[in-house]
């Protein structure tokens, strides 16, 4: 199973010992993005770091939501290994882009083009 070092208020990615399809992943995946991980038993919601400034990708992770304040009473386990799994990716740009685009969504279209 995939670990990871406790040693900040994120989870850097060279902290991370892994396959290389799950560094991967967490390495390409696009700013802002959220996932579903499970962190030493306890699951939560992650999110790919802002890029930099100059544009350059953060190779980090940072908590959301309720996994946020676990992760916080966590930091009192600095250097800790812990395991963890990624239960569930979630694309946020997907929704940004449907959010804008109301006018498709009407009765006419969906007989349309309900079976494509």
């Amino acid at each position: 199973m995939p670990t990871l070092t406790i040693r900040d208020n994120a989870v850097w990615i060279k902290h991370i010992e892994a396959d290389e399809t799950t560094i991967n992943l967490l390495s390409q995946w696009p700013a802002g993005s959220r996932i579903h991980m499970e962190v030493d038993g306890v699951k939560g919601e992650w999110e790919k770091m802002a890029d930099g400034l100059d544009g350059r990708p953060t190779n980090g992770i940072k908590p959301v939501g309720a996994m946020r304040s676990h992760w916080q009473n966590m930091q009192d386990r600095r250097g800790e290994i812990v395991t963890f799994q990624i239960l569930e990716r979630k694309d946020t740009y997907l929704p940004a882009v449907q959010a804008m685009l109301t006018e498709w969504e009407s009765a006419e279209d969906e007989s349309a083009f309900r079976d494509l």
